[in-house]
């Protein structure tokens, strides 16, 4: 066994989140040290490059949701540059039946549209008027299902979340994935209700950055990635950790790994985890 190393935080996983809690755990002065399982950073996150072509295999885009997306990118600038999508692309359509379809932008096109059922179309009416969740680990699908119905997880939230998280709703905890959708329920008891009290509500100036934009990065979300990585320094990043152990002793995390075969030890007050639970 190696001697074990001093950090301040031991973060595992190398994925965005992963790699933004880093970031600003390092900008902020601290020592910190990323354990990935696999060969890359980035988790779900890939880009190709193939003929003068652009293509994601995992998450494709992001919204602008909040304005530490924007001031990450801000950050970044002199390496990665945010790329928001043409607005003459906001006409997204969804594949249903053999044909495609233009996903509602209205209320008028909302009831006209074939890609929700009939009956979801009336549940709707009650959905200002629905009781709120009481499960804070509840998954987005199961939210949609209680409060809107399968039409619209199927059409309508499973391929969103698809091209943001390259994930299953059924896995996703609303909390954590969609926390502002989480508030709205939680807070104004309904979807409804909430985005219309909160179209009232005065804005902190600093919101203004949070323009519900879609973005992705020039060059693929990949060069968002590379940034990030670069910014945090390779030297702060083992790759093909395999065989991780956390321990816990007397207000300290040791965290045992293989690395290539090597084994290597790191103790900290801190460990993160930003694998998921299995």
């Amino acid at each position: 066994m190696s001697e074990t190393q001093k950090k301040d935080v031991i973060i595992i996983g190398a994925g965005l989140t992963g790699l933004a809690t880093a970031y600003y755990l390092k900008e902020s002065g601290l020592n910190i040290v990323i354990l990935e399982k696999d060969d890359r950073i980035g988790g779900v996150i890939r880009t190709y490059h193939e003929d003068g072509f652009v293509f994601e295999a995992g998450p494709n885009t992001g919204v602008v949701s909040n304005p530490e997306v924007a001031e990450l990118f801000e950050e970044l600038s002199d390496s990665c540059k945010l790329e928001i999508a043409n607005p003459d692309a906001k006409r997204r359509l969804i594949w249903k039946s053999g044909q495609w379809h233009a996903l509602p932008g209205g209320l008028l096109s909302a009831i006209k549209t074939p890609l929700f059922s009939a009956k979801d179309k009336f549940r709707i009416l009650g959905e200002p008027f629905r009781k709120k969740g009481t499960d804070p680990f509840e998954s987005i699908a199961d939210l949609v299902l209680r409060r809107l119905g399968k039409s619209y997880l199927d059409y309508a939230v499973d391929p969103f979340i698809s091209g943001i998280y390259a994930g299953n709703p059924s896995n996703l905890i609303t909390r954590f994935a969609l926390p502002k959708l989480y508030a709205l329920e939680q807070n104004y008891g309904s979807f409804i209700k909430g985005a219309f009290k909160k179209g009232f509500e005065p804005k902190d100036p600093r919101m203004k950055k949070a323009t519900r934009e879609v973005f992705s990065a020039e060059q693929g979300l990949g060069s968002f990635i590379q940034a990030l990585g670069t910014s945090i320094g390779e030297n702060n990043i083992c790759l093909n950790a395999e065989n991780v152990e956390v321990k816990a002793q007397h207000n300290q995390y040791t965290v045992n790994a293989s690395i290539k075969g090597k084994a290597v030890a790191f103790e900290a007050d801190y460990v993160v985890s930003t694998t998921d639970a299995g």
